[in-house]
């Protein structure tokens, strides 16, 4: 059977199997007009929730529910971005970091942060969270947080076994993100701190310093922001799976 394309509808709008789901004006469009279903129609909901549910096609932009086709717990551990905001490719980076599993985004107004009038878009930002969600075949939706003050993201008091990582540059003796991965315990959750074109400032650096943030390297050479954010995210997410992997194995 082919896989039904999915739709991101919240589930405070969902009310069980079996019961009818009033469809937005977007929704609609794209059930009907971009992908041309008709009345009866199967298709898939996401909750952003973990849950996957049948669906059904109804007319006059409505749709029936139907039943629980999966149910996935949150992954571990929890993959919290910071990210300082950037002239360009912000929108880029929100996309691909959904695509990689991260779990939570949160906006930093860095001071070197320079972005275009209007730049700052949550709206925006959020929509591309549940178009990349629902493209990448996730079914939990990444949490959206409101932009922030860079000093003020990164003086958030630190949780006992809490992972945090901020990414620089230029500066010696500082371990590569990969090797720090390979030997952190499965702690909960995983925060990295990327920061915009022209790096953190002194008063910055301070502030994560002063509270726990790990500096880590990507590599010898000067990363764009974008470039940085996501090769960062890469690699924890790949090390999340191993460590997934290895939790799953039985043991003897």
């Amino acid at each position: 059977m082919a896989e039904l394309r999915r739709v991101l509808i919240e589930p405070q709008r969902l009310a069980g199997c079996g019961e009818d789901v009033e469809l937005t004006s977007d929704e609609r469009h794209y059930l009907e007009k971009v992908l041309r279903l008709r009345p009866g129609s199967p298709f898939a909901i996401v909750d952003g929730q973990g849950g996957l549910h049948q669906a059904e096609l109804r007319r006059n932009g409505w749709a029936q529910q139907g039943a629980q086709l999966e149910q996935q717990p949150p992954q571990q551990p929890e993959v919290v971005l910071l990210m300082g905001l950037i002239r360009r490719d912000f929108e880029v980076v929100v996309r691909m970091a959904c695509e990689l599993g991260v779990d939570q985004l949160k906006p930093l107004q860095a001071q070197r942060s320079v972005v275009e009038p209007k730049g700052q878009r949550p709206q925006r930002w959020q929509s591309q969270l549940q178009e990349a969600c629902e493209q990448c075949e996730r079914l939990w939706l990444p949490k959206l947080q409101p932009v922030s003050s860079a000093i003020d993201g990164l003086s958030q008091a630190k949780a006992a076994g809490e992972l945090r990582c901020i990414g620089v540059t230029r500066e010696a003796g500082v371990p590569f993100l990969a090797d720090v991965l390979e030997t952190a315990p499965q702690v909960e959750p995983w925060q990295l701190a990327c920061g915009p074109e022209g790096g953190w400032t002194p008063q910055e650096r301070q502030a994560a310093a002063d509270h726990g943030w790990q500096p880590v390297s990507l590599g010898p050479n000067i990363l764009r922001a974008s470039t940085a954010a996501i090769s960062a995210l890469a690699l924890m997410q790949h090390h999340r799976q191993r460590l997934s992997a290895r939790d799953s194995q039985p043991s003897l």
